[in-house]
């Protein structure tokens, strides 16, 4: 039996030409991988025997399946314990359309479709392209041909003139004073570039300073802030670049550190505890709702909101002044 998934890495495509339809996995454990879907059902979930594994503790064994009903894929929840959200709801069933994002736990798939070409019309392609660049450098060329016979023109007009001797004299004057004008051209130049550098120097001091400071205090989306100025200010400085990703690196330990102390916690019937962690993650993602981190978190106290007996929406992480 042919199998249901083959597996490439993002970038790659299957080699005969046609419109397939594909899951990319953004996050988790096989973040990257794309899963081309060929047979009519897919199932995946947490058991080995699943057409795609999801590598992932708010995961059940087989957790959804997607059916091929006509020309579209149908995803069903197959009774999960922790549901299935498509792009920011929780859904039973649901007809994926291409850029749909499937968020099971903390892992997200986007389902999309892509058409790969014939090899004749890509070699096609790729030969217009080759033509375009090998018309465009012959021109460079037959202009720097062009130029080279001017100067060279001219400088033999130059050898053969036989000019009296005051002109010569006059043009080693005004050539001296060419080469004077120059040296003092680059010299302005230089002691320009330098002001500019000491003021570049200083202005990243300021975004460090600040950004350090945030970053100290655990405010990370602050500090990102700060960085990504500098960054802004001067794109190759090394520093604000290495800033800015250890910045990130921190800031997803720190959330990946309260989903799994919030999963430990509900799996210990410690609900309230639980309830305080994901909070941590919705109060730190507030002004980033897209992210699907905190359409996780907010999963996560909506789920342990049931298991209480609560109502939906009665637990409130961020108070945002409204009664």
């Amino acid at each position: 039996m042919p199998s249901a998934v083959k597996i490439y890495k993002h970038f790659e495509t299957p080699k005969v030409s046609g419109v397939y339809k594909r899951l990319i996995c953004l996050t988790g454990e096989n973040k990257g991988k794309a899963y081309f879907l060929m047979g009519k059902r897919v199932v995946m979930g947490r058991s080995d025997k699943c057409d795609i594994g999801i590598h992932d503790l708010k995961s059940s064994r087989e957790h959804l399946e997607l059916m091929l009903v006509g020309k579209n894929y149908i995803l069903t929840d197959l009774s999960s314990q922790n549901g299935v959200m498509i792009n920011d709801l929780k859904v039973k069933q649901h007809t994926l359309s291409d850029g749909d994002k499937i968020i099971v736990g903390k892992t997200v798939y986007k389902f999309t479709e892509v058409e790969v070409l014939k090899e004749e019309k890509s070699k096609a392609i790729k030969s217009v392209i080759s033509k375009n660049e090998s018309t465009a450098e012959e021109e460079k060329n037959k202009k720097t041909v062009m130029i080279l016979i001017v100067v060279i023109v001219l400088g033999l007009v130059l050898l053969i003139t036989d000019e009296p001797e005051i002109t010569k004299v006059a043009k080693r004057s005004n050539a001296d004073v060419a080469v004077k004008e120059i040296d003092d051209s680059f010299a302005r130049a230089i002691k320009q570039r330098n002001v500019e550098s000491k003021k570049n120097k200083e202005k990243l001091a300021i975004y460090f300073k600040k950004g350090l400071r945030e970053y100290r205090e655990g405010n990370f989306f602050r500090a990102i802030s700060e960085f990504e100025s500098a960054q802004q200010w001067s794109p190759n400085d090394a520093l604000a670049n290495f800033y800015l990703r250890k910045t990130r690196e921190k800031l997803d330990e720190q959330i990946e550190a309260y989903f799994s102390q919030a999963i430990r916690d509900s799996d210990a019937i410690n609900y309230q505890k639980a309830l305080t962690s994901y909070c941590a993650v919705v109060r730190i993602l507030n002004k980033h709702q897209k992210d699907p981190r905190f359409i996780s978190a907010k999963a996560g106290i909506k789920d342990v909101e049931e298991k209480l007996g609560m109502d939906e929406g009665e637990v409130v992480c961020v108070d945002d002044g409204k009664k």
